[in-house]
């Protein structure tokens, strides 16, 4: 018994510092949760690129990047075992108070305000101020005023706007109907996110092999699209207009998928 109460007490001498911290986050545990499982995903795919697509455990021009792909795998998969789970946990309780935020009906409410309630406990005190708000606005409570949090800022905030929104900067550049739904909004704002690295990594870094083999040239764009035979000059490279301009479409992109400020216009048809 001696040698397991030490144990407990050597344990939790150590997690002591963590768990205080982790109380202390308590307003941010949704955005540290998907932050930590983003890196461990990233990472576990890395891995899987490297070795079953670039073949890097045996390609002796990677074999510096051998260790530190193990490394990197072994820290994304713990991650992804200890992160993964609780944010798909928290990521639920917040599409849940999310619909609860967006509901009206006094009797839906109702039926569920205990749900919403516990939902918004996890999520922190400002998704606590905001469900207590909404609570006020629908008459489903009772105050004189609406708490003070209510109006403060998330850390996920962000994220979730431009994850859920129907009104991106470029749906408001055009009356297509099909801009508005936010899969197509998150894969516009994906592949302009994507093409965006690709090419500051192109510039800086290179893309493309050069005759020794190593991959350190940087991509001409318009000398690849027309088909020159030598498409490639040694990196960094920032001369190229048309990798400017592919750098700028990329950022054009992306940014048109984030929610537009201000209030959307309403298009009002005169009957004649």
């Amino acid at each position: 018994m001696s040698i397991s109460r030490s144990l407990k007490r050597v344990q939790s001498a150590l997690l002591s510092p963590f768990k205080a911290w982790w109380k202390g986050q308590r307003d941010r545990h949704l955005a540290i949760l998907g932050s930590t499982s983003f890196i461990g995903f990233s990472l576990l795919m890395w891995a899987v690129v490297f070795f079953f697509f670039l073949d890097g455990a045996a390609d002796p021009e990677l074999a510096g990047w051998v260790s530190n792909t193990w490394f990197g795998l072994l820290i994304g998969v713990t991650l992804l075992i200890f992160a993964a789970p609780e944010f798909f946990h928290y990521q639920a309780q917040c599409s849940f108070l999310l619909q609860i935020l967006d509901t009206t009906s006094r009797a839906d409410i109702g039926r569920q305000r205990k749900e919403a309630q516990e939902a918004a406990t996890l999520l922190g005190s400002v998704w606590t101020a905001r469900l207590e708000a909404h609570l006020i606005e629908v008459g489903v409570t009772r105050s004189r005023g609406t708490p003070d949090d209510a109006d403060k800022r998330a850390p996920e905030d962000l994220l979730i706007r431009w994850w859920t929104t129907k009104d991106s900067n470029l749906s408001r550049m055009s009356a297509i109907d099909g801009l508005r739904n936010p899969i197509i909004n998150r894969t516009i704002g994906s592949i302009g996110f994507t093409m965006m690295l690709l090419q500051l990594c192109n510039m800086a870094f290179g893309l493309v092999r050069n005759a020794a083999g190593d991959r350190v040239n940087t991509l001409v764009i318009w000398d690849w699209l027309t088909g020159v035979r030598i498409d490639s000059v040694p990196s960094p490279y920032y001369d190229d207009i048309s990798g400017w301009f592919l750098l700028l479409v990329s950022t054009a992109l992306f940014w048109a998928s984030f929610p537009a400020s201000g209030e959307r216009n309403a298009v009002v048809e005169e009957e004649e």
